[in-house]
């Protein structure tokens, strides 16, 4: 099941500046937002961002949050290296929890 079937919104954020971003979707348009976070200021403000590791620099770690309605954050995955992604199923599943606790269908 697509995680757009159960009602969720998809949206990402990269550190991309917005003209280097708007470049990139212009040759490889996405099914959902792009956000540029240039400043980092969400990343930090979200406890993600990566200064320096082996395997990055000043981006963020791969990670995924599902917040509510409400703005509370149900969920979130952040992972410890670069090829570390959330996986769909597991996000599909947590999304699914979120909404039964809420009382959601």
């Amino acid at each position: 099941m697509k995680l757009t079937d159960q009602g969720a919104a998809i949206l990402a954020i990269t550190a991309q500046d917005p003209e280097d971003l708007a470049d990139y979707l212009r040759r490889d348009p996405l099914p959902f937002p792009l956000l540029s976070d240039g400043s980092r200021a969400v990343m930090q403000a979200y406890d993600v961002f990566n200064a320096l590791s082996l395997d990055a620099f000043r981006v963020a770690h791969p990670s995924a949050f599902i917040i509510d309605p409400d703005g509370v954050i149900r969920y979130s995955y952040v992972a410890s290296n670069q090829p570390d992604w959330p996986r769909t199923d597991l996000l599909a599943a947590e999304l699914a929890r979120a909404k039964r606790e809420r009382g959601e269908a």
